[in-house]
């Protein structure tokens, strides 16, 4: 299993999705579990037909209160959640170069050490 498997929860969707039947169709709500809102689209998608998917909204407890969001609010936390990610990636990447530095840093001093030039 990969890292972000563990790092990243599930979300809740709420989709509003239409069933066909032989002779009519309903209109169901029904939730599905993803990462992302495109992810649980495409999920919907696959599970009920390309056409058939009528609305994706995220649900959002706050203290014990359960809203969804609007789609314009979901753009909104979308671009939060990578902003967030893309800061987390950015600490990472720093922490590896200090690191390959240090390396470098002491194979040049263990080198020099023994009468060696890099």
């Amino acid at each position: 299993m990969r890292y972000n498997e563990f790092r990243n929860t599930l979300n809740t969707f709420i989709a509003t999705v239409r069933v066909v039947t032989d002779s009519s169709s309903l209109t169901v709500r029904t939730s599905v579990n993803a990462e992302t809102q495109s992810q649980a689209t495409a999920i919907l998608k696959r599970l009920f037909g390309e056409g058939n998917v009528l609305n994706v909204a995220q649900k959002i407890s706050e203290q014990g209160k359960t809203r969804v969001l609007s789609s314009d609010e979901l753009r909104v936390k979308s671009l939060a959640d990578q902003a967030k990610r893309l800061k987390q990636q950015e600490k990472e990447l720093k922490a590896r170069n200090a690191l390959t530095k240090a390396q470098q840093n002491m194979a040049n001093s263990f080198n020099q050490s023994n009468g060696q030039v890099s």
